[in-house]
């Protein structure tokens, strides 16, 4: 029951895909792998099937985004009984205790998702997008550290939490979705944690977003604050356009403008998924 299911998606990842198995099959905690490719051209899942031929792989024809690819992941953990699942971005690997440490670590409180300390590869500085969101000790503390988010480059979750949460939400495909699975965990009474003593590298390579990937990332907050079940939805019905608007006079630019008219009509859809979310096992048999 205890077993670790390690989910990849894959799409364009022949830069990293060595790295990231390698590091997966070193580890104390003995892992299996489910591979999901999201049609690439690249080579990758060639190179899977040829050099790993212990991973599962499951290939797509069309890129389905992350979440979506993930949820095909979760399921296939759910139905074959995995204790714990870890999803692993294809640009990241983990040290040989990541894993190890982690599932020690969800006996100390009713934690539901548990992400290590997510460093550059030099191992010292820490991606800077994790750290924008975590607040807590640097040092290798044994001690979980709350938190409300952390990123899904490197996220272990409990099956009890994967049970009772479910798959991520159908209102998104990529970007938004880890934010809003937080929140769902913590409206089920788990915790969501940093552990310290638990390290492990987000490669990004200095990836630069260009300022339209910035505004639709801020534009896809919108739906993460609808989507909250431990919100007001009519609250930020209101308020979420008027956000927007504020946004296109911040980034002098109509793109979040445009974006109002396309999310009210996802209301309906956004307040129907936010309303399933608080079941068990929400989306698991959509």
């Amino acid at each position: 029951m205890n077993r670790l299911l390690v989910i990849i998606v894959t799409y364009q990842g022949m830069p990293w895909i060595r790295r990231c198995l390698d590091s997966v099959f070193s580890s104390s905690m003995p892992a299996d792998v489910f591979l999901i490719d999201n049609g690439s051209d690249d080579g990758c899942p060639e190179f899977v099937s040829a050099n790993y031929p212990q991973v599962i792989l499951n290939c797509q024809d069309k890129n389905l985004g992350f979440a979506r690819a993930n949820d095909i992941g979760l399921r296939y953990a759910i139905d074959h009984s995995y204790g714990y699942v870890y999803l692993l971005n294809q640009d990241a690997w983990v040290l040989p205790d990541t894993f190890e440490r982690l599932a020690a670590a969800f006996g100390s409180g009713r934690w539901g998702l548990l992400s290590p300390l997510q460093m550059r590869p030099d191992l010292i500085t820490p991606d800077r997008r994790f750290k924008k969101h975590y607040h807590g000790t640097m040092q290798p503390s044994g001690d979980v550290q709350p938190v409300r988010f952390v990123m899904a480059a490197h996220w272990m979750l409990s099956r009890e939490c994967l049970e009772s949460v479910g798959l991520f939400s159908p209102a998104f495909s990529h970007y938004g979705e880890d934010n809003n699975y937080c929140d769902r965990v913590r409206t089920h009474g788990f915790g969501v944690g940093v552990l310290p003593s638990a390290v492990a590298v987000h490669d990004r390579q200095d990836r630069k977003r260009t300022k339209e990937q910035r505004i639709y990332l801020n534009c896809q907050y919108s739906k993460v604050r609808l989507s909250d079940p431990g919100s007001s939805f009519l609250l930020q019905a209101v308020w979420q356009p008027l956000r927007q608007c504020l946004m296109s006079v911040r980034w002098l630019s109509l793109l979040p403008l445009k974006n109002i008219g396309r999310l009210v009509r996802e209301y309906p859809s956004l307040k129907r998924w936010r309303k399933e979310s608080l079941g068990q096992g929400a989306f698991i048999d959509d």
